[in-house]
Parts: C-alpha cells; sequence; structure tokens
C-alpha cells in the first residue's frame, strides 16, 4: 500500500511542475503561429523558410525531439509518424504544410489533454477525501498531529468543520456527518455515543470525542483513495485490445506509405506527389482518436459511478456491469437491515398494550437477543421493571420473576416445558408472554427491509435486466415473504454458501451475465464467482473482500442508475470506435488517390480525436 501514498506526495509535486510547463508550451505556441503568419506576407518573403522553421520548433521542439529518437529505436507511435511527415513535407519544399502538421497535432493534443484532465477531476475529488491532520487528546490536552502517527485505540478530538481522520467510535458528544463524499447521500447522519463513524466524513455540527478503531492506513478514506487508484490500472479487454491494436496497426501503415512512396518510382511516376500521398496517408491513419478515447469512457464512467456511492476495483469490470442480465441479492444485511422489527403484537385478558411490552423488554434487556431493540423501536416510552430470579432456557426463551409474578417469554417449546395451555390458537413464529402460566400476549418478528429495496425490481427491469433473484440462508418462508413483497422473480432460500455457489454457476452456464449482491464479509465466494460482484461495504474491511464493486454507501436504489452509466459508456466506446475508423478509411482512401492536403489529414485526425473525447466526457451520466 505505501507506494500508493508516495504517488499521492510526488502527485502534488508533478501538478506544479507541469502547470508551469504547460503555461510555456502555450506562449510557444502562440509565438509559432505569429511566425507562421509572418512568412506568409510578402514583406518577409526572403526569411520565409527561417520563419518556418522557427515555427516547427518552437511549436514541436519536444514532439520532434522524442520522433527522431523513437525512429533510431524502431519504435513506431504517434509521435514517430509526425515527425516523419513534418520533416519529408518540408525536405519536398512543402514548408507551409510542414508547419500546419505540427500546429494542427498540437492544437489537437491541447484538446485531449484538457478533456481527459476534465474527467479525471471526480478521481481527484475522491483523493481530498482524506485528512492530513487529527487532534490526539491526552491527558486531557489536544495536540494536532500528523494523521499517520495515530495507532488504534487513541482517542482523538473531531471539531466541528473538520475531516474524520480516521475510523472510531464515539466515546463522547453527538453531532451530524456530512458522508456524501463516501456514500453520495446528501442529507447528513445524526451520530451520537457508541456509533461508529468512517473517515472521509466531515463533521458538521458538535465537536465528538472518538476512539481510533482503525489507523489511517486500513481506514475507509485511504482504502477507497487506494483502490480508486488501482482502478484506473486495471484495464478492461476493449482496453487491452485498442492498445494492441495500435501497436500492431502503427507498423503496417508505416509499411503502406512506404508501398505509396515507392510506387513512382517502378511506374516512372511523379515522385513528389506520390511522396505527398504516402504521407497524407501516415498522418491520416494515426489511431491516437482510440487510443484516447476508449480508456477515458471507461475512466469518466469510473468516476461518475463512485459519485453514485460504488467503489468499482477497474475499468476493466465495467464491461460486465453494462452486460447484466441477472442480478441476485442475499436477503439479510443486504435487502434488509438486518434489524428485526414487531410485526403484529395481540394482547388477551385484562393486560395492556403497555404493560406486556414492558414485561417483555424488562427480561429482554438482561439477554443478548436482538428482540429487546425491536420492542424498543416499536414503542419508544417504555418501563423497565425489576427482574428477579432471572434464567435463560437455550432455545426456548426467558424466565424471570417480576412484581412477585412468575413471567415467561419464549416460543412454543417454552409454553411445552412449562404446561401451558395453548387455546388461543397462536401461530407458529410467535413469541408468547406467559403471566402466572395464563398466555397474557405474543408479538412476531419480521426482519426490516431496507427502505431503498422496495422499488428495486421495477428499477432493475426498466434498464434491461432480465431477472431479479433472491439467494438466502434463512429459511423458505421468511424468504419467500420477503420476496415476495419485494416482486423478486425467483426466491431460493434455505441455502448453503456453496448452494449460493452453486446457483451463480448455474446461471453463468445458461449464458447470463450475473451480479450478485452480498455481505462483503460471509458471501465471499459466490462474490468472486460472480460476473460482477458487489459488496455493501460501510464500515468492514474493503481492501479485502473479494467483490469487483463496493457499495459504500450501502444504498441499492442506486444501482439501476450504475448500471445504466456503464451501459453509456459502452455504447460511447462502440460509438467512438465506429466512428473513427469510418473517419480514417475516407482519408486514407482519398490521401492514396491524391485529392485530400496533408492539413486536411492532420484535421480529420485532430477533429475524430476532439469529437470522440468530448462524445466519452459529455455522454457518460
Amino acid at each position: 500500500m505505501s507506494c500508493h501514498h508516495c504517488e499521492h506526495e510526488h502527485h502534488h509535486e508533478h501538478e506544479h511542475h507541469s502547470q508551469k510547463e504547460e503555461k510555456l508550451s502555450i506562449y510557444l505556441y502562440g509565438i509559432a503561429i505569429l511566425f507562421l503568419i509572418l512568412s506568409l506576407i510578402p514583406v518577409f518573403a526572403p526569411y520565409k523558410i527561417e520563419l518556418i522553421v522557427l515555427a516547427i520548433l518552437f511549436s514541436g521542439y519536444e514532439l520532434l525531439w522524442n520522433g527522431i529518437k523513437n525512429i533510431f529505436h524502431f519504435n513506431f507511435e504517434e509521435e514517430t509518424l509526425m515527425t516523419i511527415a513534418v520533416i519529408a513535407a518540408f525536405a519536398l519544399g512543402e514548408y507551409v504544410e510542414s508547419c500546419l502538421v505540427i500546429l494542427l497535432y498540437r492544437f489537437g493534443e491541447f484538446l485531449e489533454e484538457r478533456a481527459s484532465e476534465k474527467s479525471e477531476d471526480s478521481i481527484k475529488e475522491i483523493v481530498k477525501i482524506k485528512a492530513d491532520t487529527a487532534n490526539r487528546v491526552i491527558n486531557n490536552t489536544i495536540e494536532t498531529v500528523d494523521v499517520k502517527e495515530i495507532k488504534v485505540g487513541d482517542t482523538i478530538l473531531i471539531k466541528p468543520g473538520e475531516k474524520i481522520p480516521v475510523d472510531g467510535i464515539i466515546i463522547y458528544g453527538e453531532s451530524e456527518i456530512d458522508t456524501s463524499t463516501l456514500t453520495g447521500e446528501s442529507a447528513p447522519m445524526y451520530v451520537t455515543k457508541e456509533n461508529e463513524v468512517l473517515s472521509g466524513g466531515v463533521n458538521l455540527t458538535g465537536a465528538i470525542t472518538c476512539r481510533v478503531i482503525r489507523d489511517v492506513e486500513h481506514s475507509t478514506a485511504s482504502q477507497i483513495v487506494d483502490l480508486v487508484y488501482e482502478a484506473t490500472n486495471n484495464k478492461g479487454k476493449t482496453e487491452k485490445f485498442i492498445t494492441k491494436f495500435s501497436k500492431v496497426y502503427t507498423p503496417i501503415v508505416i509499411i503502406i506509405a512506404i508501398l505509396i512512396a515507392i510506387v513512382p518510382f517502378i511506374f516512372k511516376l511523379d515522385v513528389k506527389e506520390w511522396i505527398l500521398r504516402a504521407l497524407i496517408f501516415l498522418v491520416a491513419s494515426c489511431p491516437c482518436s482510440l487510443v484516447i478515447s476508449v480508456p477515458l469512457s471507461f475512466f469518466t464512467s469510473l468516476g461518475k459511478i463512485s459519485k453514485k456511492g460504488m467503489i468499482i476495483k477497474g475499468t476493466k469490470h465495467i464491461e460486465n456491469l453494462a452486460k447484466a442480465s441477472v442480478v441476485a441479492f442475499d436477503k439479510t444485511g443486504t435487502l434488509t437491515t438486518g434489524k428485526m422489527k414487531i410485526e403484529q403484537i395481540e394482547v388477551f385478558g385484562n393486560n395492556t398494550e403497555e404493560t406486556i411490552l414492558s414485561y417483555m423488554y424488562s427480561l429482554e434487556l438482561l439477554s443478548n437477543h436482538p428482540i429487546g431493540t425491536a420492542i424498543k423501536d416499536y414503542h419508544d416510552d417504555i418501563k423497565q421493571k425489576k427482574v428477579e430470579e432471572y434464567k435463560e432456557i437455550a432455545g426456548h426463551g426467558l424466565y424471570g420473576k417480576i412484581e412477585q409474578k412468575e413471567v415467561l417469554f419464549g416460543n412454543h417449546k417454552l409454553l411445552e416445558q412449562y404446561q401451558v395451555t395453548n387455546d388461543k390458537g397462536i401461530p407458529q413464529n410467535a413469541i408468547c408472554l406467559v403471566i402466572e402460566r395464563k398466555i397474557a400476549g405474543y408479538i412476531t418478528l419480521t426482519e426490516e427491509i431496507r427502505k431503498e429495496s422496495k422499488n428495486l425490481v421495477k428499477e432493475l427491469k426498466n434498464i434491461g435486466v432480465k431477472k431479479a433473484i433472491m439467494l438466502t440462508g434463512d429459511n423458505e418462508k421468511s424468504g419467500e415473504k420477503i420476496g415476495k413483497e419485494l416482486n423478486f422473480d425467483e426466491i431460493k432460500a434455505s441455502l448453503l454458501p456453496q448452494e449460493k455457489l452453486k446457483a451463480i454457476e448455474e446461471l453463468k452456464q445458461k449464458g447470463e451475465n450475473v451480479i450478485f449482491v452480498g455481505d462483503g464479509i460471509n458471501d465471499s465466494p459466490v462474490l468472486a464467482s460472480s460476473n460482477f460482484g458487489i459488496a455493501m461495504g460501510a464500515g468492514t474491511n474493503i481492501a479485502s473482500i473479494t467483490a469487483d464493486g463496493i457499495l459504500i454507501s450501502n444504498n441499492l436504489s442506486t444501482l439501476p442508475s450504475m448500471i445504466k452509466t456503464a451501459k453509456r459508456a459502452m455504447k460511447v466506446v462502440k460509438a467512438n470506435i465506429i466512428f473513427s475508423l469510418l473517419v480514417k478509411l475516407i482519408v486514407l482512401l482519398l490521401g492514396a488517390i491524391g485529392i485530400a492536403p496533408i492539413w486536411l489529414a492532420i484535421l480529420a485526425d485532430t477533429g475524430v480525436t476532439f469529437l470522440t473525447v468530448v462524445n466519452a466526457v459529455q455522454n457518460i451520466k
């Protein structure tokens, strides 16, 4: 990981340096244009060649130097092609043409740089989420230290307006946190004692004191930044193909150009004209529009998707995301929040709802079941009563004495064990409260469904996904219930991890492109085997998860728009490839026949690059 950190340090120096260079090259470019204009004025006719040489050197010294080096190393890249074209045109006495080649080519380069900077902005934004310093608290004194010095277990103070430097748990204070940089979610999140806060968020309203649970390198913000840097190096099939394509394509073009130049010697034709045609062919065939626009399209969509709250571990995965035909979801913790809530409550005899809830709550508080929280969420103002002789009966429920009465709270097995008559037709999944061997009431629980899951299936269908499937390890009954409520096409329940894996493999064998969305920890094998695995990622150790994408926001409702962005990116890439090759073909033919002048060939190349780049940056949303 540490190499990334050095990268970030060098990054600033490098940026400053390149800005100076850029200014200089723009001045020189302007001077070069001035020289070219002067060379066309009759008064300066005697100095025409000198002025043009100066124009060429001022605007293209770097290009020519690299090109000449490349020729000696037999390295035929773009710059090599341009250098050959400039020198040959000059040697043939086409001075103005030779100067135009360089000026137009450099202009194209300026445009490309602007566009790729624009697409890198979203990546730069992500890097800004890391804080450089933290306020460490030792014996009531606060000192500001470099964030790298903070260790797990340290106490830190985060003031209002500060970035959260490392992941921690609040031990004192309450506040609202802006997590939009991590999750794309604009509404601030309220936090208080015992809540976890993740680095990268911004503390808005109150000062909070936290215990550090991950040092800077393992904190969420650093992991995200590292992943984003890694992602930009992880190239997909189309990108690799384009790189290979230009390696094979350029030498072929040079050979054809040489053949075109040799033709006149064999057939005793006009040598100068055929050499010019060869040059036009060389220049027009330059593959830069593809080499630039394809990676740029992927890069832009990576940035756009990360703004929506998902980090993708490489542009290569975008193709799989775009091809999604089936989306499979894990249930607990993915479609549901993992918390329980009371679904139904029944009261018998002369008991009140409040009484039975306070009895249930008082017993539950002593156990570590999640039911206590469900009761508290259902009714805010519950009185806790004193419990004596408390015991837990494994697999059955709880026993205790409250206000001198014997109280039981548990399932049907508990009723049988204490010989309580069940004449009330109570459902099998109920948890009953028994006071003095009489059933006082019962509750049934259900999992809390994430709000975002509600319209998910419909939205996925709208963007062209064929099927939405739920794969859960939970029992048939709760799986069916939640699956039907969310309109899933298929629900498979009671699955062991290896059975989930088998279900994914079967779908892939049928030729489906499967996205699997699950919990990062226990679904690792399934996440790895699907075509595109998405892990719900808040607060986990992101980098170690086998998923291709990590939904930092935990907000499923953004998934359809992310798939849509990936689809747009692939469309833009295909359109750019077809458009570039068509224009090239036309100009190559015109050049070979001798209709297109050399500057038109350059313009075609620059223009096509510009249009494909604009298409890549503008159309991916």
